[in-house]
């Protein structure tokens, strides 16, 4: 056999594969690499943009505590002057209360202090009023014992 047809041979059986390969099986299998490449690169730009909106995110969750900082202070503030102010009325209540509670008790005493003083002086009175009559060993009518009375508690 000669080297020539077997070479021309496989060279043509070479070429019809080659065709036949380019024709019916190169077509379908670049049509699935590029769909592959289609769906790597959406997948890629998908994760791209999730990372956008990821970094986004974030930026909107520091911006709201922030804020939420920001408003939790105000409210701390307004409770604590809210407290302060609450404790200045209470205060003021207080001195009003003790001020009362000074005066009924002022009152109390000076009336306690009179109750004293004209028990004080019924019983000087009925003391000299029974010193008296052992001194005039007699009794005295009540007109005497009013008029002794009234002289005494005058110079009381």
């Amino acid at each position: 056999m000669n080297i020539n047809i077997t070479l021309l041979g496989e060279m043509i059986t070479f070429a019809v594969l080659v065709w036949v390969v380019m024709k019916y099986i190169w077509p379908p299998i670049m049509k699935i690499i590029e769909e592959r490449q289609e769906k790597i690169a959406s997948g890629l730009e998908a994760a791209e943009q999730g990372r956008r909106e990821l970094e986004q995110a974030r930026n909107e969750v520091d911006r709201y505590l922030q804020e939420a900082k920001i408003q939790a202070a105000a409210i701390l503030e307004q409770a604590n002057k809210k407290a302060n102010d609450l404790l200045e009325i209470c205060k003021a209540n207080a001195q009003i209360e003790r001020n009362k509670v000074l005066s009924l008790a002022k009152l109390d005493l000076e009336q306690e202090v009179n109750r004293v003083k004209e028990e004080l002086q019924q019983q000087t009175v009925d003391l000299v009023i029974v010193a008296t009559e052992k001194i005039l060993h007699q009794k005295m009518d009540d007109s005497v014992r009013k008029e002794l009375i009234n002289k005494l508690i005058s110079n009381i």
